[in-house]
């Protein structure tokens, strides 16, 4: 069985042969598939963003403040901190992706 990965180059040679052979179906699709994988990020990135907020609220300092102070070693090992510092980690990965996904779209 073929990975994503396998079949997305599968289809760029396949364009890349003739790109008049694209259709119109396979077209719509693939807008389908982005935005559909746009929308799954972004109710992710609303559970991460939610989750930041009550660690923000918790310990009364903004993400921005925290971060580097966590990084830097300056507050210490709980384990809400390196919880707080993944999901910071995981938003901006996810964000990174979201404008890979739309840097894509076409005005």
């Amino acid at each position: 069985m073929s990975t994503v990965l396998e079949k997305v180059k599968r289809l760029e040679q396949y364009v890349s042969a003739d790109e008049n052979a694209i259709d119109q179906v396979v077209e719509q699709t693939l807008d389908k598939l982005f935005e559909r994988e746009t929308s799954r990020l972004e109710n992710v990135k609303t559970r991460l963003e939610t989750r930041i907020v009550a660690f923000e609220q918790i310990y009364k300092m903004p993400t921005h403040e925290f971060y580097p102070r966590f990084e830097q070693g300056e507050l210490g090992d709980a384990m809400d901190f390196f919880e707080w510092s993944a999901t910071f980690e995981m938003l901006q990965n996810l964000e990174q992706r979201m404008t890979l996904l739309d840097s894509g779209k076409q005005t």
